[in-house]
């Protein structure tokens, strides 16, 4: 009785499924890096605000390049080529790591620019309405209590613009952070894969 095993067309199969892993994760490398080029310009590095949208989009994408960078090394035979995208997938991880930490900061930077405005504009409006109270009520087209009404209104409105940056900048805040840290971890545990792939190949 003949074995499967033996059936040539499996061999063939199996470096078809390798070829086909290698066009798809080259697609996906190659998409991944027009995206990144196209969403970096103009880049100004120096601002925390485009440092913060460009990382966020970066982690909202990183998912395409673990998946891209994981066909890839799957479908490599060369182990001169393993090494090397094992290397870049060690290094990239590494960065995605680090990277976070420049988020948290850009995140709270960002939390405190928008606190600080909000308060601004509120104790701008604050003062008009206080030199307003100490008017005499006959030069006033308002009443104190509207006055008084009018105060209440705008700490309570401040406070909630205030707690809604707040919850606004934490969630984009965890979320690329999350994501960041997943896939730098993803790229290194791909990158060592590679490396154990290229020594189990033999010279």
């Amino acid at each position: 009785m003949a074995s499967i095993s033996t059936n040539p067309s499996n061999g063939a199969g199996f470096y078809s499924a390798k070829v086909i892993c290698q066009i798809v994760g080259l697609v996906c490398l190659s998409g991944f890096v027009i995206d990144m080029v196209v969403l970096a310009l103009p880049p100004n590095p120096a601002s925390p605000e485009w440092r913060s949208a460009f990382m966020q989009q970066l982690a909202d994408r990183s998912i395409i390049m673990l998946l891209g960078a994981a066909l890839t090394i799957f479908s490599l035979d060369s182990r001169r080529w393993l090494k090397r995208f094992s290397t870049v997938s060690l290094v990239v991880g590494v960065i995605f790591l680090l990277s976070t930490l420049l988020v948290i900061r850009d995140s709270l930077t960002l939390q405190q620019q928008a606190i600080s405005n909000i308060s601004s504009q509120a104790s701008q409006i604050q003062t008009r309405i206080t030199d307003a109270q100490s008017k005499p009520a006959s030069e006033l087209k308002v009443t104190p209590e509207q006055l008084q009404q009018a105060s209440q209104q705008l700490n309570a409105q401040a406070n909630n613009l205030k707690q809604t940056a707040k919850t606004t900048f934490l969630k984009t805040g965890v979320a690329s952070v999350g994501n960041l840290a997943v896939v730098g971890l993803g790229l290194i545990s791909l990158g060592r894969y590679g490396m154990r792939l290229r020594k189990s190949k033999g010279n």
